[in-house]
């Protein structure tokens, strides 16, 4: 009886995890002090402690990808998360801050890309535009 109890307990878990909605996508424009310009896609969740996780995809002019971190508290979210530039084999760090409105439409940041992608650290701004559904 108990086993039973702990199998449907466990499945009935597993279906609240398979119905939790996708972590909204955004446009995102990444924009250097030398103004070369960056653009992809990523996915921003926020948790109910302001976790931030999602993951980015910039396609234009070279593939860049990351991992989203960071927490996001009184509207600002700060940040440090890795990047990766596989066609080159490096990785690096992007380490900043946003403005996180309370709809989470655009949001927009600065912040600093460093590592071994980059050989000084680049300066950086950012817009992210959340997808329509």
């Amino acid at each position: 009886m108990v086993r039973n109890l702990i199998l449907a307990g466990v499945v009935a878990w597993g279906s609240l995890l398979g119905t939790q909605e996708a972590a909204p996508t955004y446009d995102a424009k990444f924009t250097g002090a030398d103004g070369q310009v960056y653009t992809g896609t990523l996915t921003f969740a926020v948790d109910a402690k302001g976790v931030v996780t999602g993951k980015m995809k910039l396609v234009d002019p070279i593939e860049v990808t990351g991992t989203l971190a960071g927490t996001v508290k009184g509207g600002t979210w700060t940040f440090e998360y890795p990047y990766e530039i596989p066609s080159q084999g490096c990785t690096g760090v992007v380490k900043g801050t946003a403005k996180v409105p309370t709809d989470q439409k655009v949001i927009e940041g600065k912040g600093v890309a460093g590592g071994g992608c980059a050989e000084q650290p680049i300066e950086l701004t950012f817009t992210l535009t959340r997808q329509a559904k």
